[in-house]
């Protein structure tokens, strides 16, 4: 009898400990990652704003849009094969649209620009872009218009108010120059000239023809890249 008992208690306890045994892998497989089904959607690909990146030379320009002073819309697309020159462009800053023996536009700079720009006899597109956000938009647009009419600026003037081109393009000073080539490359950023005083009139190097005749050229851009010198951009807080 005693044997028996024994054996019985036995079998009870196997029994036990295999109930238990199947109730833990029950317990781990439904607490198991289960693999990812044929059908389930893939991740969504990143949008063409997260894929936007800063202005690098030697790379693809970041696209933008902007409006100017008249209403027109202005895209970067819209160029696509030409020679594209931005400024960065302020009224009230010595260095830039307000009247000053420093200013690119007294001085002359920008008119030798423009004059550079026909003789190479290429469709150059030469913009300004304010991203003055220190101010309300209604009084940075009216400055804007009273410097066009006083250097008499032919050429558009985008608003980029809130500053989010500015920023793409890390535009630091008024003016910071940009040149992009044909292929819609960054080739040239940085300053205008190498006379930050306006001393050497015709005599200064401007880095911004340099830029446009290698990229008419087709030649490599040197230098690519200067330090800019001007007014600080006003961006705001």
């Amino acid at each position: 009898m005693k044997i028996n008992s024994m054996i019985l208690g036995l079998a009870t306890a196997a029994a036990v400990a295999i109930g238990s045994s199947a109730l833990a892998c029950d317990t781990c497989a439904a607490h198991a990652k289960a693999p990812p089904s044929k059908d389930a959607p893939a991740k969504a690909a990143p949008t063409k704003d997260k894929m936007q990146k800063e202005a690098t030379i030697g790379q693809k320009a970041p696209h933008f849009e902007l409006v100017d002073l008249d209403g027109k819309k202005h895209k970067l697309s819209d160029y696509a094969g030409k020679i594209v020159v931005l400024e960065w462009y302020n009224p009230d800053c010595p260095f830039s649209g307000k009247a000053s023996g420093q200013s690119v536009y007294k001085r002359g700079t920008v008119q030798r620009t423009h004059d550079a720009a026909k003789a190479m006899d290429s469709d150059v597109v030469y913009m300004l872009i304010n991203s003055t956000s220190n101010a309300p938009k209604d009084a940075v647009v009216k400055r804007s218009k009273e410097s066009r009419d006083q250097w008499k600026i032919a050429t558009p003037i985008l608003i980029d108010h809130g500053g989010a081109v500015g920023k793409m393009y890390k535009a630091k000073t008024t003016p910071h120059m940009y040149v992009i080539n044909g292929d819609g490359v960054l080739i040239y950023e940085g300053a205008y000239t190498d006379d930050r005083r306006g001393g050497k009139g015709d005599k200064e190097e401007n880095y911004v023809i340099g830029a446009m005749t290698a990229a008419q050229s087709g030649e490599s851009c040197s230098p690519s890249s200067t330090r800019p010198w001007g007014c600080g951009v006003k961006y705001g807080r």
